[in-house]
């Protein structure tokens, strides 16, 4: 016998029409109670694209009491009440990223919560190309890694929205805002235990930042590992991960089709390696959100943790604490 989950949507925005609603609604587990936005008008559309029933702001207390499942997709600086109010009552609670700007305020936050009905909303870690670069650097058959170089920069400046331009609204600027999802990525991919910030240059303006190149350094249970990222969104940079290995170098990009190029240690030889459309995990977009779905199901099923879970993403948060602390 199926367990029906009944779920309740605060935030309508993008994220929710393209990625969110079209898995749920093709999930047996789930029910969509209802759903909320601010924006009435926002609201109103998304109810009537996915036949949802579309409730107001002052509804929400009793709302959330009707409901097992919230997803929580405001901006950062809006969701306090909210996910303490989930957690009063007795809810699980689906947060989209970023989560939080200090890893006191994560753990906080984790500590509301069972863990296993907890779930924060980094997707890309059921991207295949995680799995793939996490067992190519345990086998060492190119030998120890070394070091890692990241790069994402496209030039964008988005205006007219006060979300993208009030720190106390996104939490922060790019880093906290996209490269926060490669940052996870790089820390899953390492197997990382511990990760320390050296050193930031950054363009900021009160730690809304559009440009910097930090170096840090990843501890595993054996290896110190140096890592140097370079986040834009005034620059067109040279995008996608590098890892350096005592006998080749590995270049993608942490991309659900990513094509892998490997060097040999001069640089001379180039191999690409088979396409991953057969390797476990996601190969698109919206199957990265339907695992992230369906494993979180699982955990709540189960009463058990798994790469949903909140307390499974301390370290991201630890990370992002450093660079916005050194920013100051």
């Amino acid at each position: 016998m199926i367990t029906k989950y009944k779920v309740g949507i605060i935030g309508a925005g993008a994220i929710v029409e393209l990625s969110h609603l079209p898995v749920l609604k093709n999930l047996d587990e789930i029910e969509i109670i209802w759903q909320y936005d601010k924006n009435a008008e926002r609201s109103e559309v998304i109810s009537k694209m996915f036949r949802v029933s579309s409730i107001k702001e002052e509804e929400l207390e009793d709302a959330i009491k009707r409901i097992d499942i919230c997803l929580l997709t405001v901006p950062y600086g809006v969701r306090k009440t909210f996910i303490e109010k989930c957690a009063e009552h007795g809810k699980s609670l689906y947060v989209e990223k970023p989560f939080a700007t200090k890893a006191e305020e994560h753990n906080y936050y984790c500590n509301l919560f069972p863990s296993h009905k907890l779930a924060i909303g980094f997707q890309r870690r059921y991207y295949a190309i995680v799995p793939f670069l996490q067992q190519l650097i345990q086998s060492r058959v190119f030998g120890s890694l070394i070091n890692i170089r990241f790069n994402q920069g496209y030039f964008t400046l988005k205006g007219g929205n006060k979300f993208f331009s009030e720190v106390n609204l996104s939490g922060g600027g790019v880093i906290i805002e996209s490269a926060i999802h490669a940052l996870d990525q790089i820390l899953l991919i390492t197997s990382a235990k511990q990760v320390v910030v050296k050193d930031i240059k950054v363009l900021h303006k009160n730690l809304l930042d559009f440009d910097s190149v930090f170096s840090s350094v990843v501890y595993t249970d054996n290896e110190e590992i140096s890592i140097t990222c370079e986040i834009s969104n005034l620059r067109n940079l040279e995008n996608g991960l590098e890892l350096h290995f005592e006998n080749a170098a590995v270049k993608c990009q942490l991309t659900p089709h990513s094509t892998i190029k490997v060097l040999s240690k001069n640089n001379e030889a180039v191999v690409y390696l088979p396409n991953l459309i057969d390797y476990p995990g996601a190969n698109s977009i919206s199957q990265s959100f339907y695992i992230f779905w369906r494993e979180f199901i699982n955990a709540l099923n189960l009463k058990n943790t798994n790469l949903t879970s909140g307390n499974s993403s301390i370290l991201t948060t630890s990370w992002i604490d450093q660079l916005y602390s050194k920013m100051n």
